[in-house]
């Protein structure tokens, strides 16, 4: 994790939230492998592994040990000189042990036994960390499905203007879409919860004869599942975790592309709630950016990136690889703070979003009528069917549009079409509120899968 980034004293808040930043961070790391290694101790001695005493004596240790500067010194020194991932703990540990109980620490388990217990049980504190905001943010999308169910406003595709909806339909669809992020996650959130105790090539061979049952009760102790096999080779559910915060995060991408693109001057519609120490631009004082959906972009983008690279971790030489393995350290972490951050903005952009339902209402009705079309063509198509009525209207629609005027104005004002279709029918198909075909029953529909 770079300084200029996620570590940054300074602008480490955009990339994560104080909460994950403890579970990755050197220090919380630590204290946590060293519970990880007490209760292996006190597990193996329950079997009779390592010596009673020897096993107290390195719970202590490792509950109380002060993990100052002198300590990750020395740690540091030694992956220097070793160039093994755990040797330097191990003999700073050591040091701090009498001889008799450190010749028994960290006995019988290997770095990946370590590791991936470690990444088991702080993935699952990041799930839940998540889980609460995506929360927030579906209680959001949902208000505003609700409070904007009729709410009428353009549906652009192709970046044009197409067919009225309503701002409750677009809510809803991130509404729906956000409840299945969420499902996903507590899908992958079961598997991960499972720890790993196999020792070099995961057979178990440094447990002893009752190995089975020593792995199941020291995996009871952390709140872990026992793997029905070592999984050091297999990292297809760390790489589902990856995607699925891919997922989740070009979600909240989507949803942050829309308030972006909706907030432009020209269009706003939806505005982000800014407070009013909040500087858009040092030299334009007029300027009020959406900050939140900008960076639920950037962090989307790097979540994407690192579950590219879980992807690249997934084929492994034999019981262990670790030019595949060691790619997680890197990956994991930085993933899975960028989403967690990416979940927390979202929230906070929906629980404040302004709508304004005025300008929604204003850029459709400068659009001159176009957004009826659609309607003059069915009803026409009643009269010389679909295709020639496709013609009809797609003729009008040029002709309005190269002399400026209205399709509202070019319909009554067209013999052929008022031969077809008496006013009152035509006036009818250009009112707005009929326009919206089924919006208010697919938002009742989406807002039906809370109960």
């Amino acid at each position: 994790m770079s300084a200029w980034s996620f570590a940054s004293a300074v602008y480490g808040s955009a990339w994560t939230t104080p909460e994950l930043w403890n579970l990755f961070a050197d220090e919380p790391r630590t204290r946590r492998w060293l519970e990880i290694l007490a209760v292996l101790a006190e597990t193996q001695a329950e079997f009779g592994l390592i010596p009673t005493e020897a096993a107290g004596e390195i719970a202590v240790a490792c509950r109380a040990l002060p993990l100052d500067g002198a300590f990750f010194d020395e740690w540091r020194e030694g992956y220097r000189t070793t160039n093994h991932s755990t040797a330097g703990l191990i003999a700073a540990v050591k040091r701090r042990l009498a001889d008799a109980s450190g010749e028994w620490f960290y006995y019988g388990a290997t770095v990946q036994d370590l590791t991936d217990t470690w990444l088991a049980l702080a993935l699952g504190d990041a799930r839940a960390l998540i889980d609460a905001d995506l929360a927030r943010a579906i209680e959001a999308a949902r208000t505003l499905a609700e409070n904007h169910r009729t709410t009428v406003m353009a549906g652009r595709t192709h970046g044009q203007q197409g067919l009225p909806i309503t701002f409750g339909f677009k809510a809803a669809s991130w509404l729906d879409e956000l409840r299945r992020h969420r499902e996903r996650l507590a899908a992958v959130g079961a598997r991960l919860r499972c720890g790993q105790l196999g020792g070099g090539v995961g057979s178990l061979s440094s447990l002893g004869p009752q190995a089975v049952k020593v792995q199941e009760c020291f995996f009871a102790r952390l709140g872990l599942r026992a793997p029905a096999i070592s999984w050091t080779a297999s990292r297809d559910v760390l790489a589902e975790w990856g995607y699925v915060l891919a997922l989740a995060t070009a979600g909240a991408e989507r949803i942050g592309q829309e308030v972006f693109n909706l907030q432009r001057d020209e269009i706003s519609e939806l505005r982000e709630s800014a407070s009013g120490a909040v500087i858009g631009s040092i030299t334009m004082p007029h300027k009020r950016n959406p900050e939140l959906s900008e960076q639920i972009g950037t962090l989307a983008r790097v979540v994407r990136a690192n579950a590219a690279a879980l992807a690249e971790a997934l084929p492994h030489s034999h019981e262990r690889d670790g030019r595949s393995w060691k790619l997680e350290w890197h990956a994991l972490p930085e993933l899975t703070m960028a989403a967690g951050k990416a979940m927390s903005l979202l929230a906070a952009l929906l629980e404040g979003l302004e709508v304004r339902p005025d300008r929604m209402r204003a850029n459709l009705d400068m659009d001159g009528g176009f957004f009826a079309s659609e309607a003059l063509m069915l009803a026409l198509a009643r009269r010389t069917g679909k295709q020639t009525a496709h013609q009809i209207v797609h003729r009008l629609a040029r002709a309005a549009r190269d002399a400026g005027l209205s399709l509202h104005a070019s319909a009554l004002a067209s013999e052929e079409i008022v031969g077809l279709l008496d006013r009152g029918k035509i006036e009818a198909l250009f009112t707005l509120e009929s326009s919206t075909g089924a919006c208010a029953a697919l938002v009742d529909r989406v807002l039906g899968g809370d109960r």
